[in-house]
């Protein structure tokens, strides 16, 4: 669908797609970043929030929504499997396989990541985020970007190139 269809349905205001976000927080987890020569090496933890950002062309029929919050539930159980109260070690840590003995003796509850950065997390978040809402809109509603916040001070984006 082209932005012609959206103009003529908003009228004379030139529209090329609509963008809701929805914020997924109230998840504590912890890892470091092993090759990392500072603190950051050292086990460590935040509470992270992702602020994810929806797109579309053409709204929901019926209710008029880019997509309903209610339907949701997928890409918040999936994120809360991944980050709530969880330890993120990198696939190439020297030191996985302790962490694996610890999740083996109930310790941690383990995810091995590409990268457990924020930089990482967010890439995650986007590509799991942009799988569930395509699969539940068949194509319809799609991931423009993500913002994953660490703390107050400290986030990063990952956006589309659409």
């Amino acid at each position: 669908m082209n932005s012609e269809h959206l103009i003529a349905d908003i009228g004379e205001f030139p529209v090329t797609a609509y963008r809701v976000s929805k914020l997924f927080d109230d998840l504590p987890c912890c890892h470091r970043s092993w090759a990392n020569q500072g603190h950051c090496a050292f086990l460590h933890g935040y509470e992270r929030r992702f602020n994810v950002e929806f797109c579309c062309f053409t709204l929901e029929s019926g209710t008029g929504f880019i997509v309903d919050f209610s339907g949701l539930k997928k890409i918040r159980a999936a994120l809360c499997h991944q980050f709530d109260h969880t330890t993120l070690i990198a696939e190439n840590d020297p030191e996985l396989p302790l962490f694996r003995q610890l999740a083996a003796r109930n310790i941690i509850d383990l995810r091995i990541m590409a990268n457990t950065s924020m930089e990482g997390a967010a890439r995650w978040v986007f590509e799991t985020a942009n799988k569930l809402i395509s699969e539940e809109t068949e194509g319809r509603v799609w991931v423009t970007s993500v913002e994953a916040r660490e703390s107050r001070k400290n986030a990063v984006t990952l956006t589309s190139q659409q």
